[in-house]
């Protein structure tokens, strides 16, 4: 028997034809019941035509629909006979959250169109139980509008998700709007496009409007998709009269937020994006006014802001004790700093892409406060590793850092203003490299990386005074890696493996007593000489190396270590190999952004 449904039928009149006259005898006046053992066993049927018994002179229509009924109920029958059918509704229910949960992604095409909602077809019970639970009905799309308003309609009174990807997909979106304006209250996730709360006038889509008028107790996430359009940045309207107790997660494009628009008050996710022809203008005093009304906020990120300066004696600090991970991009490194400066914040992860501004000439801002300007407790001034790394084909520097727990990263562009009055990077990177190495706190810097990939470019002012300098400021260093990959390197490590030959002419003491590693990439002006000079003073000196790893061209053909000229180098260093690791960092926290 094959196993089939008939949807067209109601349920009621289904069980109402449960009694089949399949025993019946041929007068057909005494109707039995139909028992299992007798539907299993066909030499007990009583069937005109069946064991050559003789057929009715005709059969009518509603003869033939009838047995068509009854052998629908009994293909449910048999499938009720299965594993699968006992399971119970609830463990059912948690099936499809699990499927429903895979089908998750607001920003796919096929969100709202349910059609994973097709494994319901297995059996009848399966879809009863599906189509009963409010709570697997979560996902509106005016892309799927029959959909959305049976999703609507099934979902009951549970929460809902509404995605309107464009405002002008078909005709029967107004309509759909309207139907699920009436139930905002049980709105807890929206999407839609940036140009429906800021057109090219600064003006709500009219299609939205009813939506928006009435509060939204139980929304959470409010997501906005770029869409380009004509004119400026725009501060966000007033959307649900002010009242989304709710929300945690608001991130709008082309807008931002401002008091009243919205409740802000136990959000837990903020970011903002301007325009890079027009950006957002926005004081620092207004940034505050903004996080201070955010006490629960953890991820906070904004691009494409013109940071302006904080209102003219506006000194004071927000304490944001749960935030997480700051992003910001496309802003002065001076503002930023003072931006971070002004955040008590718990240890957390940065991201920043900052124009690296001049100040005194010779130095520049990296976006992060002076070390003498931060709370003694400060995370960045534990930090534990670090990474330079100037940037192939562009006019900056890349700067990886960790400290125990979390990473940070800043990416430092040079303005064209500033190459013109200095030139280009390679004339001023040992001076971009003092001024990262001054910004930070290195005191408990335990690896330090430093990576130059600039091809076809002679770097200068990465003197053995500079690198001196710099490892003064790294007591506790125990892992040095350098990375190569120029044609002109100039002697990079010539001064670097200079600057740890010998004591410090200004305290006579060792630099770094604590190095225990160095590991090389890629230098093809690197002296063995020099560097087995360098571990023979320090190892007279009790500060011997652990470890020396190199790849070099030099050595490309070799695998074996005791084929070269390093053997020489153990008599001070306890391994010689040609296998140099990486620097590793922690990673960053899941991106809520």
């Amino acid at each position: 028997m094959t196993v089939s449904e008939n949807p067209d039928v109601p349920v009621a009149e289904a069980a109402s034809n449960t009694e089949v006259a399949l025993a019946s005898s041929s007068g057909g006046a005494n109707i039995g019941r139909l028992s299992l053992p007798g539907l299993l066993d066909p030499e007990l049927w009583d069937l005109p035509g069946w064991n050559g018994s003789q057929l009715p002179a005709a059969q009518s229509s509603e003869t033939l629909g009838r047995l068509d009924i009854s052998l629908a109920l009994l293909a449910r029958y048999r499938n009720s006979l299965r594993p699968f059918y006992r399971l119970s509704p609830d463990i059912l229910v948690l099936i499809f959250l699990e499927i429903q949960a895979d089908y998750w992604d607001p920003y796919l095409p096929s969100f709202g169109s349910y059609a994973f909602m097709a494994v319901s077809k297995v059996c009848h019970s399966w879809r009863e139980v599906v189509i009963g639970s409010p709570i697997l009905w979560k996902q509106l799309s005016t892309r799927y509008p029959t959909a959305a308003l049976v999703a609507l309609e099934r979902s009951v009174d549970a929460g809902f998700c509404l995605v309107i990807p464009e405002v002008s997909e078909g005709e029967r979106v107004p309509s759909v709007l309207g139907a699920i304006a009436s139930h905002v209250n049980r709105l807890r996730w929206l999407y839609l496009p940036s140009d429906t709360l800021k057109s090219s006038d600064d003006q709500i889509h009219q299609m939205l409007l009813p939506l928006i008028r009435s509060p939204a107790p139980l929304l959470e996430t409010l997501n906005t998709a770029k869409i380009r359009g004509v004119g400026g940045c725009a501060p966000l309207p007033t959307l649900f009269a002010g009242q989304t107790p709710s929300l945690t997660r608001l991130h709008i494009d082309y807008m931002w937020p401002q008091l009243g628009s919205i409740t802000l008050k136990n959000l837990k996710s903020l970011g903002f994006n301007g325009k890079k022809r027009n950006p957002i203008q926005m004081s620092v005093s207004a940034l505050l006014d903004l996080l201070e009304a955010c006490p629960l906020l953890e991820s906070f990120k904004a691009e494409k802001v013109n940071w302006l300066p904080a209102t003219e004696g506006d000194e004071r600090k927000v304490q944001l004790p749960h935030l997480r991970s700051i992003q910001t991009r496309r802003a002065n490194a001076s503002i930023t700093a003072d931006i971070l400066g002004r955040l008590i914040t718990p240890e957390c992860s940065l991201r920043l892409k900052v124009w690296l501004d001049r100040y005194e000439d010779s130095k520049f801002h990296i976006g992060v406060p002076p070390e003498h300007e931060l709370e003694f407790t400060h995370y960045l001034h534990d930090i534990k590793k670090m990474h330079v790394h100037f940037l192939s084909g562009y006019e900056g520097v890349a700067i990886y850092g960790a400290t125990k727990t979390l990473p940070f990263e800043i990416n430092g562009l040079v303005s064209q203003g500033t190459l013109d009055n200095l030139g280009d990077m390679d004339a001023i990177a040992g001076t971009v490299f003092q001024s990262i190495v001054k910004a930070f706190d290195l005191e408990n810097l335990e690896e330090f990386s430093v990576t130059e990939m600039r091809n076809n470019s002679r770097w200068t002012g990465f003197t053995k005074k500079v690198w001196t300098d710099t490892f003064r400021r790294m007591p506790n260093l125990k892992s040095f890696h350098i990375t190569m990959d120029s044609c002109y390197d100039e002697g990079f490590s010539r001064s670097i493996l200079a600057a740890l030959s010998s004591p410090d002419d200004r305290t006579g003491r060792w630099l770094c007593p604590s190095l225990e590693n160095v590991f090389v990439f890629g230098d093809k002006t690197w002296s063995s000489l020099q560097c087995y000079t360098m571990a023979e003073e320090r190892a007279k000196a009790g500060h011997a190396l652990k470890r020396v790893s190199m790849r070099l061209p030099h050595y490309a053909s070799f695998d074996n270590p005791d084929d070269t000229d390093l053997p020489l180098l153990r008599r001070f260093v306890e391994k010689v190999d040609l296998e140099p690791v990486d620097i590793v960092f922690p990673d960053f926290p899941p991106d809520t952004l």
